[in-house]
């Protein structure tokens, strides 16, 4: 809350910066309050994913709140981590998530870290460990929003039909109206006509605002970097002998038209060597 002082000189306030976590478990709560009170940030809880999930996605945006990042506790339970993924994405809640194990050893948790960890945390953590984890996760904040970008961009784009994707591409790379229209072999009334409900399903207005979605969208194969899971207590591929690497992807959610599935983050792993492979 701004100080009155502040409000009638007419400064800014800075948003709330929340951390919310999805625990059990009133012992590791208590040491992760701690640390947000260390942090300056206001802790937020509940007993399930799905219901932090939603709580944060209502007051994104909202009352002056910004979300610092998520703490998940990993449930063995949880058979399919991409709804989890694929709820985070659909809310638009993006955020670091800190994924917590129970131990540093637990290879149940690999799908896990892959769908939805940023940052990965032990319940036997102290104080001072889970306050380097928070300070991490707020270093990823940026990082993980392009991702999400990316994603949004990415899906909008593949949900294009054929003909206004290539209308989409020839207007990117400069062509005007009449050039496309003979390109394709179709009238300029077709193009305008095809065009303007290309940048409604974008959401876009203007050429410049398309030709970003298209960018961005055209990243969605990179492979993000390794380095992005900061804790060194990771569990290990014990055939590959490789760290887990962490991902968002958009593989699993349902879109229109959708072509053939491109390699994924899923499945490329390194190798011993420090080559990648993929595998089916």
């Amino acid at each position: 809350m701004m100080p009155t002082s502040e409000a009638g000189l007419g400064l800014v306030s800075r948003p709330e910066r929340t951390v919310y976590a999805a625990s059990k478990d009133p012992h590791w709560l208590a040491k992760v309050q701690q640390a947000a009170r260390a942090e300056h940030v206001t802790l937020k809880t509940a007993s399930s994913i799905t219901s932090l999930v939603s709580q944060a996605a209502e007051v994104r945006g909202t009352n002056g709140q910004e979300i610092e990042c998520i703490l998940i506790d990993h449930d063995p339970a949880v058979q399919q981590w991409t709804s989890i993924e694929q709820l985070l994405f659909e809310k638009n809640v993006a955020a670091p998530v800190i994924l917590v194990l129970d131990n540093a050893d637990d290879f149940a948790a690999t799908e896990a870290i892959a769908r939805v960890a940023h940052v990965v945390a032990t319940r036997t953590m102290e104080v001072p460990e889970i306050i380097e984890a928070l300070q991490e996760a707020r270093g990823l904040q940026t990082w993980v929003r392009h991702q999400f970008d990316v994603l949004r961009c990415h899906r909008m784009y593949e949900q294009l039909l054929d003909r206004q994707r290539k209308i989409v591409d020839l207007v990117v790379d400069g062509a005007p109206n009449k050039k496309i229209a003979t390109e394709l072999n179709v009238s300029v009334k077709t193009i305008e006509r095809e065009r303007q409900r290309a940048y409604k399903q974008l959401s876009v207005r203007s050429t410049a605002e398309m030709t970003r979605v298209v960018i961005l969208a055209s990243l969605h194969g990179v492979v993000f970097p390794s380095k992005v899971l900061r804790r060194r207590n990771l569990p290990v591929n014990t055939e590959t002998e490789s760290r887990i690497e962490p991902r968002i992807d958009s593989t699993a959610l349902p879109r229109a038209n959708a072509p053939a599935a491109r390699p994924s983050m899923a499945n490329i792993q390194q190798s011993p060597s420090g080559e990648r492979q993929h595998f089916a």
